[in-house]
């Protein structure tokens, strides 16, 4: 008889729904997954919880749950997910980011950054992101399997993150996306004639959430970024875990920045920002947005000669 697989591939959207899913409807899963965040019983009741949650800035939260905490705070929790792809530059800084944010327009009162993953992901030397929690597949399944004899429907979940985890053993395979490798080919091609000297990083095949380019100028310091975030419209240079010196990085800088230019924190690290024009690199040609690409660019070229001195 031939074997027939469970399903053909899990996605990471698979294992998001699934855990949006349980902290919707599964009073049991919320208070565990609580104490696990916080390392004691923490939940009182719920409040919600949303998938693919955006900040037109700060980019994307996999997951948010909201509850309120025994303390009577309104608690949150922004997840991040990861079967095996890598993470963009600075990912776990900008869940920080928009935690501090939500804070601040009054959505809840205290926060966690937590990434889900399978065991070998988090071990791995690519989980390189700094989030306050780290909660395995693993730990997920135990969950699933320890009440598995009670209810069928555990036994099926159990089933999705036994798959999950296996994949990951198997090896990341990312969905590329044809448009966004394309555009990056043609921004390298554009870029090695004027800007060579900004060494963009090899245009490579690329998922199309891949929106961040890299550039690594031989006399830039050791520790600092330089990124042109395409669709969020920004040029910047990250000082990778410098928030302590946010002070003297912006006395030594901020008044050799043009008026649009800003330096602020970025979790741990510390950022100096230029707004540019927005990029849509999967349904507009490079061509099109050609004159976007240069004017991003001389931003970049401006901060390299600024670093560099």
């Amino acid at each position: 008889m031939i074997e027939l697989k469970f399903v053909s591939s899990i996605a990471e959207r698979d294992i998001d729904l699934l855990v949006v899913e349980e902290l919707s409807v599964n009073e049991e899963f919320r208070e565990w997954f609580a104490a696990r965040v916080a390392g004691e019983p923490s939940y009182k009741s719920n409040l919600g919880t949303w998938h693919s949650l955006s900040d037109v800035l700060l980019g994307e939260s996999d997951i948010v749950f909201l509850f309120e905490a025994l303390s009577g705070a309104r608690s949150a929790v922004l997840i991040e997910n990861k079967i095996g792809a890598p993470p963009q530059p600075a990912q776990g800084a900008r869940y920080t980011l928009r935690g501090e944010k939500g804070i601040q327009d009054g959505y809840w009162e205290t926060f966690k950054t937590c990434v889900i993953a399978p065991q070998k992901y988090l071990l791995s030397s690519k989980h390189t992101e700094s989030y306050e929690v780290e909660i395995s597949y693993e730990e997920l399944l135990a969950f699933f399997q320890s009440r598995g004899p009670r209810e069928q429907r555990y036994r099926y979940k159990a089933k999705i993150l036994l798959e999950g985890i296996e994949q990951n053993r198997r090896g990341y395979q990312p969905e590329y996306s044809e448009p966004m490798t394309n555009f990056v080919r043609e921004y390298f091609a554009f870029c090695s004639t004027d800007h060579q000297f900004l060494r963009m990083q090899e245009a490579k095949p690329r998922p199309a959430g891949s929106t961040w380019i890299m550039f690594h100028p031989a006399r830039l310091p050791n520790g600092v970024d330089l990124v042109h975030q395409l669709t969020a419209g920004f040029v910047k240079a990250f000082f990778n875990g410098r928030i302590d010196d946010l002070d003297a990085i912006t006395g030594k800088y901020a008044s050799v920045l043009p008026p649009t230019a800003s330096i602020e924190s970025a979790g741990k690290s510390v950022a100096i920002v230029i707004p540019v024009a927005k990029i849509d690199p999967i349904n507009v040609s490079f061509s099109e947005q050609q004159e976007s690409v240069s004017q991003a660019l001389s931003g970049l070229s401006r901060l390299a000669s600024l670093l560099s001195d």
